[in-house]
């Protein structure tokens, strides 16, 4: 834990010296899980974001996913996204849903997982420089380590490419993030991590740092 604790000062004393030069966001959201059958799983999760240092309520939306457990290493999602950007003048709907495919292997105390997405923007500004909202394509590899008494730290890197047919594939932002999960009960778990983004689309461009907090309950 004393190593955990040491890493959150780090990326605090990080945070601290470049909000004055890039934006630092809070990200919070409620997750509630159910499982259906064995491999199907619902999942409801209403998050809320700030930005502008933490000043201005930027998103606000829910996810309504599921996931279907095709193997122990295989598994395949669908999810909407519905809700609200506020952009400082206006506040107007965002919709999206997503299609994905992850593989995880665990070796040890170590599991490893690639994911692929496909995003589609149902509404909205299709020219807005929001990757969550955006029709891209999503591909994110990460690792989790389980070797701890009751917390996870995990992180991964995420890359999202163009869909358009001007500029197929073409890499428009990345992000990296770190997480740690302290299971509270057996079916109540709590987050905190951290994230860094950068926009390749936005001129100039200009990097990301937000603040994660999550918190799970399984139904």
């Amino acid at each position: 834990m004393t190593r955990i604790s040491l890493f959150f000062l780090v990326l605090f004393l990080a945070f601290k010296m470049n909000a004055q030069t890039a934006d630092a966001g809070l990200w919070a959201d409620v997750s509630l899980s159910r499982e259906i059958t064995d491999n199907l799983n619902l999942t409801l999760s209403p998050e809320i974001r700030l930005d502008e240092n933490m000043t201005r309520w930027a998103r606000g939306f829910f996810d309504l996913g599921a996931e279907y457990r095709v193997s122990k290493r295989v598994s395949m999602s669908a999810t909407y996204r519905g809700g609200w950007a506020n952009d400082g003048v206006h506040i107007d709907s965002r919709q999206r849903v997503q299609y994905g495919a992850s593989v995880k292997e665990k070796r040890g105390d170590f599991v490893l997982q690639y994911q692929s997405r496909v995003q589609v923007s149902l509404s909205g500004a299709t020219s807005d420089a929001d990757a969550d909202f955006v029709s891209v394509w999503r591909n994110r590899a990460g690792v989790r380590y389980t070797g701890l008494k009751r917390v996870n730290v995990s992180t991964s890197f995420e890359v999202f490419n163009s869909v358009s047919s001007y500029t197929p594939f073409a890499l428009e932002n990345w992000r990296w993030m770190f997480q740690a999960t302290r299971k509270i009960s057996k079916k109540q778990s709590a987050t905190v991590g951290y994230l860094i983004q950068r926009d390749l689309t936005e001129s100039p461009q200009e990097m990301d740092y937000v603040i994660l907090l999550s918190y799970k309950v399984d139904l």
